[in-house]
């Protein structure tokens, strides 16, 4: 249920200053100089612009350094960042439509409401024509339910589809059958019908 960082917002910074701490970490290893944080915890407090390392004993049961590791090799982690539910697998089977069928459906005069489920910085910064916001966590709490309109077909979408099928399971559930969602989201939709939209 939790979004990738890139849709749900990570303060940018801390990328940049941890990764060229971890750069450097990198060559000090490499090349064999310098101290490396070996055995320690290094913590950056941004607020205050401090750092502070803390020495940590090695855990002789630890999962992947211990005596008897059990965790050997990386995790899929596409597969597990992108992973849904079961629900949402089972209510999207049918019901996944691709950006060129939702534009047929607009410029065919479908009867449609589009429903966008992401956060409204993200909508802020690219949307599909029409698209309504309701974020993905007013469905959560039951609140978007109410505002879904009777007479016509729901089309969901997000950014690339994970979290529109979360929501699709719940509109389903609540009785519209009809819903669809927009497999691979507005990324899709600036690849194959607005290129000129920016992406994020």
């Amino acid at each position: 249920m939790v979004p990738f960082f890139a849709e749900r917002g990570v303060f940018v910074v801390f990328c940049a200053s941890i990764g060229s701490i971890q750069v450097t970490e990198a060559i000090k290893l490499l090349t064999g100089i310098g101290d490396p944080l070996v055995g320690r915890l290094m913590i950056y407090d941004a607020l205050e612009m401090t750092y502070r390392s803390v020495k940590v004993r090695k855990d002789p049961e630890c999962a992947v350094c211990g005596k008897n590791p059990t965790v050997t090799e990386l995790i899929d982690y596409e597969a597990f960042c992108g992973a849904v539910s079961e629900e949402a697998v089972e209510a999207a089977k049918d019901s996944t439509i691709t950006p060129r069928t939702l534009k047929q459906w607009i410029d065919d005069g479908q009867n449609i409401q589009i429903i966008d489920v992401r956060e409204p910085a993200e909508y802020e910064i690219v949307s599909i024509p029409g698209s309504t916001l309701i974020p993905k966590n007013e469905f959560i709490m039951g609140e978007a339910l109410a505002k879904l309109p009777q007479d016509k077909r729901i089309v969901l979408h997000c950014k690339s589809g994970v979290r529109s099928a979360e929501v699709l399971a719940l509109v389903k559930a609540a009785g519209f059958a009809d819903a669809v969602h927009v497999g691979s989201g507005v990324i899709g939709w600036v690849n194959q019908i607005e290129p000129q939209k920016p992406v994020y």
